[in-house]
C-alpha cells in the first residue's frame, strides 16, 4: 500500500527444495525511504546472496561432518546405514547460521555503499555517479525470514525498524481459542535502549550526542542498508559532491559510520498452526501486535470450514479479538486521525485484512479519506505499508 510516489517499499518470497522433501523459505520485507533504489536493489539480490552463503556453509559442513563420522565409523567398526540423528551432524552449528546471514548482509551493504564509489571513481562518469550511487544515496530497511522445514527452525534477520510477530493458536478447557503473540525481532532505531547505549557511549564518536530524541542524526532507524551519508568517510563525500554531483555532507556528521546495515537474529521453533506477520513500520504505526495477530485469528475463524459465498462481512470490536490486549495502546496513527479503532473482517486475502484495518477498517469514510491522498500529503497521514503473512501447516 503506497503512500509515496513511487512506493519505496518491497518484497520478495523464494522456496527452495532441500534433500529428502524438506525447503528452504525466505520471506524479505524491505522499507525504503529517501527513495526507493535501495530497497529494489535488495529486492533483486538479497535472497540470492543469503541463499548463496547458506548453501556454501551447509556443503562445507556436511563435507566435514561425512569425513568425520565415516572416520569414527571405521575407528569403532561401525556398519550398516547411518541413522537420521547421525544426519542432524550435518547441520551447522546456530551461531555458524547467523554469522552467515549477518556476514551476507554487511557484504551486500559493502557493494552498495563502498564498492559503488570505487567503480564511480574509476569511470570518471558523473553520469555513472548519479546511477550507480542512487542505492546508496537511498536506504532501507530489511526483515529477513528463513524457515528449515526439517528442522522447524525459523529465523529472524532484522535490520532497522520493521518488525515480525508470531501467532500461536491455543485453546483453554472451556474450548475457547485465544492466540499467543511472540515478538521476534526488536525495532532497532532511535528509541532502542541498547542502539542508544551502542552509539552514545562509542569511543568511535567522542563528544557526540549521535541518538537524540529517538533520532540517528536526523535518521529514525539506526541500522540500515545504503543511507552512505551517514558511513561514507568525510574525505569521500567531499570528492563525490566536488566532482559527481554528491550530496552535500551533513553538518552533524563528524565521525562516521554510525549506521550498520548488521542485522539481529533470532531464532524460534515452529509449531503446527503458527503463523507469521512480516511487516514495515507503516502497518505498526496503525496496529499493535496483539492487535495485528487477534485480526489474523479473526481472519483463520471466519475464513475457515465454510464455503466463500456464505462469508459475510463482519465488523469486530477491538476487545472482541481473541488475543489478550495491553493495556495502553501506544500506536500514533488512529490518534492523529482522532478515531476509535473499529475493525472489519471482510477480505479474502489476509495481508489486505490487515491492511485494510491499519487504515481505518470499519470506518469506511476514513479508509477512504486516506486512501484518496496522494503523494506528498499522503506521507503526513500514512506510511508505505507492506504486509506478508506466513502460515505453517505441516508439524
Amino acid at each position: 500500500m503506497d503512500s509515496n510516489d513511487p512506493n519505496e517499499d518491497d518484497h520478495e518470497t523464494i522456496t527452495l527444495s532441500r534433500p529428502k522433501g524438506s525447503a528452504w523459505s525466505f520471506f524479505v520485507v524491505l522499507d525504503g525511504h529517501s527513495g526507493w533504489e535501495t530497497s529494489t536493489w535488495l529486492r533483486e539480490n538479497m535472497i540470492t546472496a543469503v541463499t548463496s552463503s547458506l548453501a556454501d556453509l551447509y556443503n562445507k559442513h556436511q563435507a566435514s561432518s561425512e569425513s568425520l563420522l565415516s572416520a569414527a565409523w571405521n575407528l569403532f567398526g561401525g556398519s550398516g546405514q547411518k541413522t537420521e540423528k547421525d544426519r542432524d551432524a550435518f547441520t551447522p552449528p546456530e551461531k555458524a547460521i547467523d554469522d552467515s546471514i549477518k556476514d551476507t548482509f554487511k557484504h551486500l551493504d559493502d557493494v552498495i555503499v563502498h564498492q559503488a564509489v570505487d567503480r564511480v571513481i574509476a569511470s570518471t562518469s558523473k553520469n555513472a555517479g548519479i546511477n550507480l550511487l542512487a542505492p546508496a544515496y537511498a536506504g532501507s530497511c530489511a526483515l529477513l525470514a528463513f524457515f528449515d522445514s526439517r528442522t522447524r527452525l525459523l529465523r529472524i534477520a532484522v535490520t532497522g525498524d520493521s518488525r515480525a510477530v508470531l501467532g500461536r493458536r491455543k485453546v483453554d478447557e472451556n474450548g475457547k481459542v485465544n492466540y499467543e503473540v511472540h515478538v521476534l525481532s526488536v525495532d532497532q532505531d532511535g528509541n532502542n535502549e541498547l542502539e542508544i547505549k551502542r552509539l552514545n557511549n562509542s569511543p568511535e564518536h567522542p563528544d557526540e550526542e549521535v541518538i537524540k530524541d529517538g533520532r540517528v542524526l536526523g535518521m529514525g532507524p539506526s541500522r540500515a542498508f545504503g543511507d552512505a551519508r551517514w558511513k561514507w568517510p568525510i574525505a569521500t563525500q567531499k570528492r563525490l559532491h566536488r566532482e559527481y554531483l554528491g550530496r552535500t555532507i551533513r553538518d552533524d556528521v563528524k565521525t562516521p559510520p554510525y549506521l550498520t546495515a548488521e542485522p539481529i537474529i533470532t531464532t524460534t521453533k515452529v509449531e503446527k498452526g503458527d503463523f507469521l506477520i512480516m511487516a514495515t513500520d507503516g502497518l505498526w504505526e496503525c496496529l499493535q501486535n496483539e492487535e495485528a495477530v487477534g485480526l489474523v485469528g479473526a481472519w483463520l475463524d471466519r475464513n475457515s470450514h465454510r464455503y466463500q459465498s456464505e462469508i459475510k462481512e463482519e465488523i469486530l470490536e477491538r476487545a472482541a479479538l481473541p488475543v489478550t490486549l495491553p493495556e495502553h495502546d501506544m500506536t500514533v496513527r488512529y490518534a492523529q486521525w482522532a478515531a476509535k479503532k473499529t475493525f472489519i473482517n471482510t477480505d479474502t486475502n489476509v495481508a489486505t485484512h490487515l491492511a485494510r484495518n491499519a487504515l481505518g477498517g470499519a470506518d469506511t469514510d476514513l479508509a477512504k479519506a486516506l486512501l484518496s491522498m496522494r503523494a506528498p500529503r499522503a506521507r503526513t497521514y500514512r506510511d508505505d505499508i507492506t504486509a506478508v503473512v506466513v502460515f505453517f501447516r505441516g508439524g
